[in-house]
Formats: C-alpha cells, sequence, structure tokens
C-alpha cells in the first residue's frame, strides 16, 4: 500500500504544477497520460444484431390447418463485426420423412447502402446473400441491388421515386444462373394526422419486370399499414 500511495502522490503533484521533476526522477505530464491511453485501444465485438428461429418444435392445436409432415428447424444468425453489416448463420433441419434425416445448412448475407445528397437524394443498395446444403451438396448465391431515384412531382402529400432493382441468382446444383430486372414507380402517403392514435400509411406501386427467360410481366400493389403512433 504505501508504493501506492507515494506514487499516486507524484503524479497528482505533477498535475498541480503542469509536469516537471519529482525526487525520485522525471514526472508524468497529461500529455503524457494521454499519449498512455492512446497506445492502450480497446478491442470491442457487436453481437446486438444476432437472430435465432424454430420451426416445427411444438404441436399446434390447430392440426385441421396444419400440413401433416412439418420439418423441424433450428436456426441462428449473427453479426461477428461491430463495423462491417456482415452475417454469417447456420440451421439444423430434421426431415418429416420415414428416414428422418438431419441436415444442415451454412448461410452468410452483406449490404452496401450510400445516398447522394448533391444528387436530390439518389440512394443505392447493394446486397447479396448465399447458402450451402450439406445434405444435397447445394450452393445457392443472389446478387440484388437497388436504384432509388426520388421524383420531384407538384404532390405535397405523396413521397415519389423511380425504383431499378436488378437481380441475379446462381444454382450450382441445377447449374442454372437467372437474372430480373424490375423498374418500379413507388408512392408513399400518410393518410392519418400526426395528433391521431394510430399511423396509416399507404404503399403504391406500379412496376415492369424484365428476364431473358421469361415474357416481360406487368404487377401493381396497394398495401395499407396501421401501426400505433408511439
Amino acid at each position: 500500500m504505501p508504493p501506492l500511495v507515494l506514487g499516486f502522490s507524484s503524479v497528482a503533484h505533477a498535475l498541480e504544477d503542469g509536469g516537471g521533476t519529482t525526487a525520485d526522477g522525471p514526472a508524468w505530464s497529461i500529455d503524457d497520460i494521454a499519449a498512455r491511453r492512446v497506445q492502450a485501444p480497446t478491442v470491442t465485438y457487436s453481437l446486438s444484431r444476432t437472430q435465432a428461429w424454430a420451426n416445427g418444435l411444438v404441436a399446434s392445436r390447430m392440426s385441421a390447418f396444419t400440413p401433416s409432415g412439418v420439418d423441424k428447424a433450428v436456426g441462428a444468425k449473427m453479426q461477428p463485426f461491430q463495423d462491417w453489416n456482415f452475417l454469417i448463420g447456420t440451421e439444423l433441419i430434421r426431415s418429416s420423412g420415414e428416414s428422418r434425416f438431419l441436415s444442415s445448412k451454412a448461410m452468410w448475407e452483406t449490404s452496401w447502402s450510400q445516398d447522394w445528397e448533391s444528387l436530390g437524394g439518389l440512394r443505392v443498395v447493394l446486397s447479396t446473400t448465399g447458402s450451402l446444403d450439406n445434405a444435397q451438396a447445394d450452393y445457392l448465391q443472389s446478387f440484388s441491388g437497388n436504384l432509388n431515384v426520388p421524383l420531384d412531382l407538384p404532390l405535397n402529400a405523396w413521397d415519389l421515386e423511380f425504383r431499378l432493382s436488378p437481380t441475379m441468382n446462381v444454382d450450382m446444383s441445377q447449374g442454372s444462373l437467372t437474372s430480373n430486372l424490375m423498374s418500379e414507380l413507388v408512392g408513399k402517403t400518410i393518410l392519418s394526422s400526426h395528433n391521431a392514435a394510430f399511423r396509416s400509411t399507404l404503399d403504391v406501386s406500379v412496376g415492369y419486370s424484365i428476364a431473358p427467360e421469361a415474357r416481360p410481366a406487368a404487377s401493381a400493389q396497394l398495401q395499407l399499414t396501421i401501426s400505433p403512433n408511439l
């Protein structure tokens, strides 16, 4: 205990004097203490985006609406690095058939997005997901992207944007490569007032899909969402 008291006293005198020397030798200054703190960084890992799921483990009471054979599955997915938007996980599946075979699947996903306010709020999103099934030696990989272009139209109650979404899927077991290009006009408006107990949002989208192996197809979607206004 006495050496600890003497050492603290030395630092305290040095801080009061702004640095200098003591009888035992050079004293610490505030800059030295800050430098020592910088030289010993703390490495931390974030697991806040951990997900877990299960399917078919508990029998449903509504058997009339449940298929006779349900696969049992348990899985988990997590983000191992705090600064990287990269998730990796695994899933165990037990077949409901006669063989009762237990298979496992590894999966991963990552995404990247960028907003350009100088270009009128242009937004680009790129993502990829993949999985590897040991039972069927099946390797799947998909790539997708979104290009969102805000439209400045004289409609005060609506937020409109043009969305261009290319996708590509790779299936190694089937030896197939598929691609698709979707163009959409997306609109969103809030129907409820700011002081209402519930928030009502109306989303409308009209699009056109083009794929090399299929005929062009048009689509339209109308969605009403009601949620508590917290």
